[in-house]
């Protein structure tokens, strides 16, 4: 049996709060957002874990973390209010609970993917499950296409690099030693060189940041693009979500295109997708790229993490224009590198952080959610760009093939997860709202291929097949 997770004595942050108490409004009818690691086995149904060999790693979770050990507990429900982590009554529940297994017969990964799309589906807070907001996902095939253990955890636990934090402590190195954190320590310390600028640059940063965070509500709606004109505020929430998955991308032809143009691995995948949505609306015939060209406002919502050896929700929305109307590679690249490296240099995402966790509280709860919704509702997509271990790893002395994350947003969301010199992305949208979206992982690879071009860059076989 599992032993009792300890109460945790931090207060969690507003963020996390929210987060428990919904942080849209009831209107929206969006089901509370997961977090779902896709861990992939390729070969026989043997190369998989069982159940049997998941329990150790339940128990290890539930004894080693609080927030994995216990469900959120609040008496007030008018107002976002203090709650904490009420452990389980652990002892009592088989660690096998924490577990389902479905077989599956695919030779294809898109059919493996249909049936993740209904796994992730399932809601973590049904009161008669009474379990901790967590479980293990095992889509056991016995067919050609891969395995897949699902690690799927409530957005309210924590954020993706907390997660991932976790995950280190779960897996291996292919020769059995602990795997190492894998968030660089440039990311790690990114608050430390912003803080050395001289003070009078500071406070200018400090009152820029603020203000943009004040007026981020009051922000243009994007132009209601072929792509995002049928999602773009909606209301209700569909609740249709598809994952889209994109043929792995060589890290090292992504830094060799970085190297190329003199930009960041982050600046080369956010201009590979506004060229993608650039090619997807010409495709459609978007008149709103004819009449807006340059100009035209297509933002994508960039979660920006803040990286922490606690499990909890670190993280902030800031928009990030995609260029999606420039002219060709050399300029995409350099708007998303200049718009990246004002965001790297200065407090906004800090001025966003601290402002959610401090001034968002103060406001009555039904005006928090209309805010956010607002927010979120003005533009295209959400973005992220989570690293990955560098080496292939082990799940339960399982060789693990990929490593691919499926988040579940009022958006459509693009999350690019680096494992083993390879970039996993996956692209969550709703396919009924968004035609013809499935073309968008061709059009990524058609993208990158035109950016390497435009720099000299060598395009892999594999990825030239893929475009």
């Amino acid at each position: 049996m599992v032993k009792r997770g300890k109460r945790e004595s931090r207060r969690p942050s507003f963020t996390t709060q929210l987060m428990v108490q919904g942080t849209f409004p009831r209107s929206v009818n969006l089901q509370p957002p997961t977090i779902n690691a896709l861990i992939s086995f390729e070969g026989s149904q043997e190369n998989c874990p069982t159940e049997g060999d998941l329990v150790p790693i339940v128990e290890h979770l539930c004894g080693h973390h609080p927030r994995l050990s216990g469900i959120p507990t609040s008496s007030v429900s008018s107002r976002f209010s203090n709650f904490h982590f009420e452990p389980c009554d652990i002892n009592s529940i088989d660690p096998k609970d924490m577990i389902r297994t479905v077989e599956l017969d695919c030779d294809s990964l898109n059919d493996v993917i249909a049936t993740v799309d209904e796994e992730v589906n399932v809601c973590l807070r049904h009161e008669e499950r009474n379990l901790p907001w967590w479980e293990f996902v095992i889509l056991s095939n016995k067919g050609k296409a891969e395995s897949i253990v699902i690690f799927r955890a409530d957005h309210a636990i924590g954020d993706g690099f907390s997660l991932g934090k976790v995950c280190t402590s779960i897996l291996t190195n292919s020769d059995g030693s602990p795997v190492k954190d894998f968030v660089p320590e440039g990311m790690k310390s990114n608050k430390d060189s912003v803080l050395r600028q001289s003070k009078l640059v500071l406070a200018w940063k400090l009152l820029c940041g603020i203000g943009k965070t004040i007026i981020l509500p009051l922000l243009w709606r994007d132009h209601k693009t072929a792509y995002g004109k049928n999602t773009l505020g909606q209301l209700p929430d569909s609740g249709n979500r598809k994952a889209f998955i994109f043929d792995p991308i060589p890290l090292p032809f992504l830094k060799e295109i970085k190297n190329a143009a003199e930009c960041s691995l982050n600046d080369v995948l956010v201009a590979a997708l506004s060229q993608a949505m650039n090619d997807y609306c010409t495709r459609r015939d978007c008149p709103m790229l004819k009449k807006h060209g340059d100009k035209i406002r297509c933002k994508a919502m960039l979660l920006v993490g803040f990286p922490s050896g606690e499990l909890h929700n670190g993280w902030c929305p800031v928009p990030l224009d995609l260029g999606v109307g420039m002219k060709g590679p050399r300029d995409r690249i350099a708007h998303a590198h200049r718009t990246t490296s004002d965001l790297k240099s200065g407090l906004y995402p800090y001025c966003t952080m601290v402002l959610q966790n401090t001034i968002m509280p103060i406001l009555p709860s039904f005006l928090t959610r209309l805010i956010i919704h607002e927010c979120f509702g003005k533009f295209h997509i959400s973005f992220s760009n989570v690293p990955g271990p560098a080496a292939e790893v082990k799940l339960a002395g399982k060789k693990v093939s990929c490593c691919r994350v499926y988040v579940r947003h009022i958006t459509s969301n693009f999350l690019a997860l680096s494992y083993n010199n390879k970039v996993n992305i996956v692209l969550t949208a709703d396919d009924e709202a968004i035609s013809h979206v499935h073309l968008m992982p061709t059009l990524y690879m058609k993208g990158l291929v035109k950016i390497a071009s435009e720099f000299g860059v060598a395009v892999p076989e594999d990825v030239q097949a893929a475009a």
